[in-house]
């Protein structure tokens, strides 16, 4: 508290306000939650599949297979993500946060899903570890 000369000459505190929460913390009102389902859709926005399998030309089936597992796992954490995020502003918050989207996809699956807080057991790390969503490699 600091304390500052008025024009009146008496000296009163002044009373600065350093911290500004909400009322109510993040998905705890059921009321807000319900507000922000009715908003958004119920179904997840579906994942537009990559110009086509000539990106996966070149690979194994099954490292393929992995990486577009991988790929798909990615875009739907991405997706959730954003929805968290105000509707003007998911871009914005989101490469606050974790970078742009094309930077995400553009490091090693190994690296994103770390960024992104997901479990490395849901692919076949081995197989995916330092290609980018791609398919190229990543040093």
């Amino acid at each position: 508290m600091t304390e500052s000369a008025d024009k009146s000459g008496a000296n009163r505190p002044k009373v600065s306000v350093s911290e500004r929460g909400l009322l109510v913390a993040h998905g705890q009102s059921q009321k807000l939650a319900a507000i922000r389902n009715r908003l958004q859709p119920a179904a997840p926005v579906e994942v537009l599949p990559l110009a086509g399998k000539a990106l996966l030309s070149g690979l194994k089936p099954e490292v393929a297979t992995e990486l577009d597992k991988a790929r798909t796992l990615l875009d739907q954490r991405i997706e959730y993500i954003m929805r968290s995020f105000p509707e003007g502003k998911k871009n914005r918050l989101f490469g606050f946060r974790y970078g742009s989207v094309a930077a995400i996809k553009a490091m090693p699956i190994k690296t994103a899903f770390k960024t992104l807080g997901m479990s490395d057991d849901l692919v076949n790390m081995r197989l995916v570890a330092e290609l980018d969503c791609h398919g190229r490699a990543v040093s």
